[in-house]
């Protein structure tokens, strides 16, 4: 069984430093367990209407992903680097 986490984010203003937080992003899963694949970053900017920032992480179980979500710098980052910027975000979890 794995555990997929898709989240998108829509950027109320376009300050938002999207190197940092994909920086922050993955020096922080590869300090942790259980995460098998992660990708993060800006839009490609292919097609017109899409979010500004995606996340899909996969993890080798769902306590994996808990421990991921409730990490404190994983906490820094959704409150220093996300939340001063969000305008929406949309959420999925997949359990395979």
């Amino acid at each position: 069984m794995s555990f997929t986490h898709i989240v998108t984010f829509s950027w109320k203003t376009e300050h938002a430093d999207e190197t940092a937080l994909t920086t922050a992003l993955l020096a922080l899963v590869r300090t942790l367990p259980g995460v098998d694949l992660y990708l993060c970053g800006p839009d490609a900017g292919v097609t017109t209407g899409n979010w500004d920032f995606g996340v899909v992480g996969r993890f080798a179980t769902q306590d994996a992903f808990v421990h991921y979500r409730d990490h404190p710098e994983h906490q820094r980052i959704l409150r220093e680097l996300i939340a001063p910027h969000l305008a929406y975000k949309s959420v999925v979890q997949i359990v395979e």
